[in-house]
């Protein structure tokens, strides 16, 4: 585990405000050192008991505005993990106004309670600032929403793809095609280059199908565009692209592009691959391969 050294001025700023702080709750616990019990009843008691009728209404007080507040927060459609987090934001404060308002009631100083919290807030983060980052990072992604629970996304940098299964404040999870689970850092997935094949729906499926020089392209163009517009699963109101794209050594290529549901794309692609093999075959249409010609003397 890495040690987290303080500098000069972050010491120097935290001794100032800890003493700062601790001198008027310190002068306050010497006053009740020197009090009788019965001294300590009769000048308190009355100060403890609003105190806790102070807790119990603000208590109730702050169930109340977070319903209120989680009621508007549900509302705007954020992913359940920000709802999440703005609730235990949103309570921590309040419930910490509150016992702040406790404190004040029986007579404790608010300013040194307020002076040892920062004190402790800033030494608390510089030892946690590398999970602060995953943290802010898991915050972003939550609330930008670049992608959602059961989108398949890909992450080029890492040469990860999966479909998303939970986005929490630290980690993202993916499960892949074959069933396995990816815990990825929320800093990573926040920084690299992402790639969401789920958020508009649709996907283009480009595929390049090979024939000999001596073929027919204008009939292979013809039989592959026969097989698209037979099969179910390409988008129909999506215009179909069917061209010559290369002039290869050995073939002539042609490229067949496509729209599909984002989540039948690779069974199009294979159901395009068989059908047009069969096609081919039916009429004719050879398709080329690497072989080696020997000849012997």
């Amino acid at each position: 585990m890495k040690r987290i050294l303080l500098t000069a001025e972050e010491a120097a700023l935290a001794s100032s405000e800890s003493s700062a702080g601790t001198e008027n709750l310190d002068a306050f616990l010497d006053t009740l050192e020197k009090m009788e019990p019965s001294e300590i009843i009769t000048k308190y008691g009355e100060k403890v008991l609003w105190a806790l009728i102070t807790v119990v209404i603000g208590a109730i007080l702050v169930r109340w505005v977070l319903k209120i507040i989680m009621r508007y927060v549900e509302k705007s459609e954020l992913a359940a993990g920000a709802t999440k987090f703005i609730h235990g934001i949103v309570a921590f404060l309040l419930y910490f106004i509150v016992i702040l308002t406790a404190a004040n009631v029986l007579g404790i100083p608010v300013t040194s309670v307020l002076a040892i919290f920062s004190v402790f807030t800033l030494a608390f983060s510089l030892a946690i600032k590398d999970i602060i980052a995953l943290f802010a990072s898991g915050i972003t992604i939550l609330f930008s929403k670049p992608f959602a629970a059961g989108d398949f996304v890909e992450i080029p940098e890492e040469g990860v793809s999966g479909f998303v299964s939970e986005v929490g404040l630290i980690h993202t999870h993916l499960f892949t095609a074959d069933n396995k689970e990816i815990i990825i850092p929320n800093s990573i997935v926040a920084g690299d280059t992402l790639i969401n094949y789920s958020k508009i729906g649709l996907r283009r499926l480009d595929s390049v199908y090979s024939i000999g020089y001596g073929e027919d392209f204008e009939k292979a163009k013809k039989i592959i565009r026969e097989v698209v517009e037979a099969e179910p699963l390409v988008e129909k109101e999506k215009d179909v692209f069917i061209m010559v794209t290369a002039l290869g050594p050995s073939s002539v290529d042609i490229v067949c592009k496509v729209y599909v549901k984002w989540d039948s794309y690779e069974t199009l692609r294979c159901r395009l691959n068989e059908n047009i093999k069969l096609a081919f075959d039916k009429n004719g249409i050879e398709i080329p391969y690497s072989q080696m010609d020997i000849h012997m003397k």
